[in-house]
């Protein structure tokens, strides 16, 4: 986080840098990361994805499903009670 603080800080004119979150990374992970890194970052879920138990498709969409709920500041175990990929991408990781 002191890392994220520092390139975040005024550079003096310089553009600032653009958080990565990488390694080890699924759905469950998503509200901490935009807590620590904030709205603008990238997340690469790589496992995260392509290891839901259902495949790629539904890894993506619980991703995406995780990120939509915490951008509504809904918790993940209540935005996946109706929301499979999430539920089993919370399932499986969690």
């Amino acid at each position: 986080m002191a890392i994220n603080s520092f390139l975040r800080s005024d550079w003096y004119g310089l553009k600032p840098v653009l958080p990565i979150a990488s390694g080890g990374l699924y759905p469950g992970l998503v509200p901490e990361l935009i807590k620590i890194l904030g709205n603008d970052l990238i997340i690469n879920f790589g496992g995260g994805i392509h290891g839901h138990p259902d495949g790629t498709l539904a890894g993506a969409k619980a991703a995406r499903q995780a990120v939509e709920a915490t951008m509504q500041n809904i918790f993940l175990s209540d935005y996946a009670k109706d929301k499979i990929e999430l539920a089993k991408a919370l399932e499986t990781w969690n």
